[in-house]
């Protein structure tokens, strides 16, 4: 049997409800595509949170409907006129498709021979449930099928933390959090390893069904919960021996507290999905509450361990927002102190940073006010005392709030060549003092997300050049308070970008 495909080229914002027409119209499946796949201006839909695109769609998308003769009639001499007469009257009026026929094939076979077992390690293996298992009465055999969710153990990132499950001799009773637990793989290694009890925790729901349902497949108790499930298991109190977490960088850091008070004193964090170029940063947010180093790397990731020091202090900080909010105002009141007895100048350069608010309602609005009486406070100070006004450098103050990377051919801000697009970047400084300017790097990478190509702007390149002009010591003066800065950079593509990834670093001096 053959069946009979259709390729119709749209613009973005029509892609989504034109699949839709389809399938209603009798499509077997619809599939959506970038027009440019594989060309220098294909452009990448995914991102890290706070990144993603607000239409999942490309500028120009190939919108491919499959249909089956045998049901549909689809191979008639006039079913592709009355095909677009019907998504006519549906609202599209669209030329004549692309088609081509495809023979059927086993398509179960074809895809189960992509996935063959997996050693990792001396005894772990990952056996798809088409395949026997090894035949090592020693080997930890891990019965995992690809389907709904992330985690096969083919990926480095996965492959890292089974890794160290494996090599971890102390395991036996303790508890295990696994944070972003996708199909449970970690989960039900580590059970099968000795930890007791084992939570995974998810915000898809489709990964809580995947991961229960291999869970059971392998004989192992594991309790998986979504986060507003409200569980025992995700309370405040509750903390593990062990929290696991195989994500991404942006959101290791966003979760940072959150998995640190998951840690019970002494306890271990096994972070992972973290590109080796990242790691400094992912460890510079954990250092308040801990040491973290890499464990080892593999093909450009890294795995991150550490341990929670069991004697309170700075880096046990786990205390609640509330706490947090009481502890800055004490600390306010302290530093007025400071600033009468000791000198205000001999300090401030230091502390003002410490204690400085954000102004995008992360601070609550006592610290607002408490640090702007301390800041007019500090100013007729220092007029009084000559202090020296320097920026802070500081990472976390930056925001970059959006990020596009665009195929277009022509502005009139821009003069681009052949094979170049425009980088579109949004960023804030969120911290109530001015911040020293960072640099701007686009990491492009190949369809199976390896790096090929690394673009650095320092912030003479990527800040406009009209801000420049209007603030000529804006090196030395640094960033104001809240300012926003739009950005358009010319940016040249390999062939064989796919996907790319925007940060904000200080060089290294």
């Amino acid at each position: 049997m053959s069946y009979r495909e259709l390729v119709f080229t749209v613009p973005a914002e029509i892609a989504e409800p034109l699949g839709d027409a389809l399938l209603e119209v009798g499509a077997l499946s619809v599939t959506v595509e970038d027009d440019a796949a594989g060309g220098y201006d294909e452009s990448p839909l995914y991102g890290e949170p706070g990144l993603s695109p607000e239409v999942q769609a490309w500028d120009r998308s190939s919108v491919t409907a499959l249909f089956n003769p045998e049901i549909d009639d689809s191979d008639a001499e006039n079913f592709i006129p009355e095909l677009l007469a019907s998504l006519k009257e549906a609202g599209f009026n669209l030329p004549a498709p692309t088609e081509k026929i495809v023979e059927e094939q086993d398509w179960v076979r074809l895809t189960q021979s992509q996935f063959a077992p997996i050693q990792i390690g001396e005894r772990i293996w990952v056996v798809p449930s088409w395949h026997e298992a090894p035949t090592d009465p020693n080997a930890i055999c891990l019965a995992v099928d690809p389907g709904l969710a992330f985690g096969t153990g083919s990926h480095p990132t996965t492959h890292l933390c089974l890794l160290w499950l494996e090599q971890n001799t102390q395991l036996t009773n303790q508890s295990l959090l696994d944070y972003g637990c996708g199909s449970g793989i970690l989960a039900i290694a580590a059970a099968k390893l000795g930890c007791n009890p084992v939570v995974g925790t998810d915000i898809d729901p489709q990964a809580m069904v995947a991961a229960r349902s291999n869970a059971e497949i392998n004989n192992t108790i594991i309790r998986f919960v979504l986060p507003n499930e409200n569980a025992p298991e995700l309370a405040a109190e509750t903390k593990y021996d062990i929290v696991m977490a195989n994500i991404l960088a942006n959101p290791l850091q966003v979760l940072a507290p959150a998995l640190v008070n998951k840690m019970r004193p002494g306890g271990k964090i096994v972070l992972s999905g973290v590109l080796a170029r990242q790691a400094e940063e992912v460890i510079a947010t954990y250092s308040q509450w801990l040491s973290l180093s890499v464990w080892k790397e593999s093909e450009g990731w890294v795995c991150l361990h550490g341990t929670l020091p069991t004697q309170a202090g700075k880096n046990t900080d786990t205390s609640t927002p509330a706490q947090k909010k009481s502890l800055k105002l004490t600390l306010l009141g302290l530093f007025f102190l400071l600033l009468l007895i000791f000198g205000e100048h001999l300090s401030r350069n230091s502390l003002l940073p410490t204690l400085a608010t954000r102004i995008d309602g992360s601070s609550s609005t006592i610290a607002r006010s408490a640090f702007s009486l301390l800041q007019n406070v500090d100013e007729k100070l220092c007029r009084a005392l000559g202090c020296l006004n320097r920026p802070v450098s500081d990472f976390s103050a930056w925001k970059i709030t959006s990020v596009t990377l665009s195929p277009e051919s022509a502005r009139e801000s821009l003069k681009i060549g052949l094979n170049q697009s425009v980088l579109q970047v949004e960023i804030q400084n969120r911290l109530a003092l001015p911040v020293l300017f960072t640099n701007l790097e686009i990491s492009l990478t190949d369809a199976e997300e390896s790096e090929i190509k690394t673009i650095q702007f320092s912030p003479s390149e990527w800040l406009p050049s009209s801000w420049q002009e209007a603030h000529p010591e804006f090196l030395r003066q640094g960033a104001p308070s809240g300012e926003i800065f739009h950005s358009e950079l010319a940016v040249s593509l390999p062939q064989n970008a796919a996907g790319y990834r925007v940060r904000i670093f200080y060089p290294e001096k």
